[in-house]
């Protein structure tokens, strides 16, 4: 009596190099189904999931979802902009907006500067900013500019007018809406229509390859905040964010949503409930020169924003041997699934078994005959060698 097989026997039975493969073809499958579908949902452009989402990881460090946030050292920053001046670009950088976009400039140009490079004021105004640096032909701005007012636009109309507009424009405000409005939220329609005033010197200033980021209003930790911003709430942020949202997402502006996110997860660390602690500025700052160097620098990490390398000629011809494999190989399986289909079987071949190849041979000579389907082969065995013929 032959003893049934046991589970595990029959689960080893199983392991095989076979079925290895269906393995492995059904993973590679869906893999590439499920990067596609990340693709058609989110977008291809890394830097769009650099500006988007992210998240904290254990050590506090900014991780951008879908691409890789490579760290600029002051060194690593100067050899990006020295780059981008040897190929004579000049790197404009706008900072436009309240207090808290002020607090960007400041941390930006404090990762920028050097100690023999000072920061100016224009005399015209006593909160504008300005931070130059001759040898890396780098300019950074600071404009004062609490509400999205007529001035503000007329700003911008000013720049698309320019024959070279500012390389990058951080804007943002609301803040001070929410405070001199008393919280009212009547307000909130004329920051909209205000809003929509932007859209086409923005449209104009991104066809001349400025980039333009609008910086979503950040949280607030109200047991921080001072009694004169008491006024201020999540909920009035949430509401001018989300009418920022809906005028701008059909612009060519780059909302920055990670910004918000980014101060969101460190707001405890305010130091005045309003604006950011040094910890996210500098995840800010990060983020910035990761959107504008990446694809200057060329980083095998895959880092954000980094435009796709050409294909080489190892690469297209690899690819070429294996797109005239896989066509044989579809080929063949449809040959042979139509004979079946009509009722024609495949020449098929018959092996001899174990037995008849072991089996001890008497005499000098011998010879078998291996029926197949249409042949007959004749195996000669004389005097120790074997003969084949048809």
């Amino acid at each position: 009596m032959i003893n049934e097989k046991s589970g595990i026997e029959r689960i080893i039975q199983q392991i095989n190099s076979t079925n290895a493969k269906k393995i492995a073809v059904i993973l590679v499958i869906a893999f590439a189904g499920y990067h596609e579908f990340l693709h058609i949902r989110y977008g291809s452009n890394s830097c769009t999931w650099l500006l988007s989402d992210g998240r904290y990881k254990g050590d506090k460090q900014w991780q951008p979802y879908g691409c890789m946030l490579h760290h600029y050292s002051k060194i690593d920053t100067r050899r990006c902009l020295r780059y981008i001046a040897y190929y004579g670009k000049n790197t404009h950088f706008v900072f436009i907006g309240d207090s808290r976009i002020k607090s960007l400039y400041e941390g930006f140009v404090g990762h920028l500067k050097q100690d023999e490079v000072t920061t100016e004021k224009p005399e015209s105004n006593g909160q504008n900013l300005v931070h130059v640096d001759k040898t890396l032909k780098l300019t950074v701005e600071y404009k004062w500019y609490p509400y999205i007012s007529k001035a503000m636009v007329d700003q911008f109309r000013n720049w698309q007018i320019l024959d070279k507009p500012p390389s990058v424009i951080v804007a943002g405000c609301g803040l001070w809406s929410i405070k001199m409005s008393n919280g009212s939220e009547a307000i909130i329609q004329e920051y909209t229509i205000n809003l929509t005033r932007l859209v086409q010197p923005i449209d104009h200033l991104h066809e001349h390859k400025s980039i333009i980021l609008w910086a979503l209003q950040e949280p607030v930790n109200l047991n921080k905040m001072s009694s004169e911003y008491q006024m201020v709430t999540n909920e009035h942020i949430d509401l001018y964010n989300k009418a920022a949202v809906e005028v701008l997402s059909y612009s060519s502006v780059e909302l920055w949503w990670s910004a918000r996110l980014v101060a969101n997860g460190m707001v405890s660390e305010s130091p005045d409930g309003i604006h950011l602690a040094s910890r996210p500025l500098q995840h800010d700052t990060q983020i910035l020169l990761n959107m504008y160097c990446n694809d200057y620098m060329n980083f095998n990490d895959g880092s954000c924003c980094s435009s796709t390398e050409s294909y080489t000629t190892l690469q297209l011809v690899t690819f070429s041997i294996l797109t005239v494999c896989v066509i044989v190989m579809v080929t063949m399986f449809l040959y042979r699934w139509i004979h079946k289909f009509k009722g024609r079987p495949m020449q098929e071949y018959t092996l001899l078994s174990e037995a008849e190849n072991t089996a001890p041979i008497e005499g000098s000579s011998s010879q078998k005959i291996v029926n197949t389907q249409k042949f007959y082969i004749l195996i000669k065995w004389t005097n120790g060698r074997v003969g084949c013929s048809w």
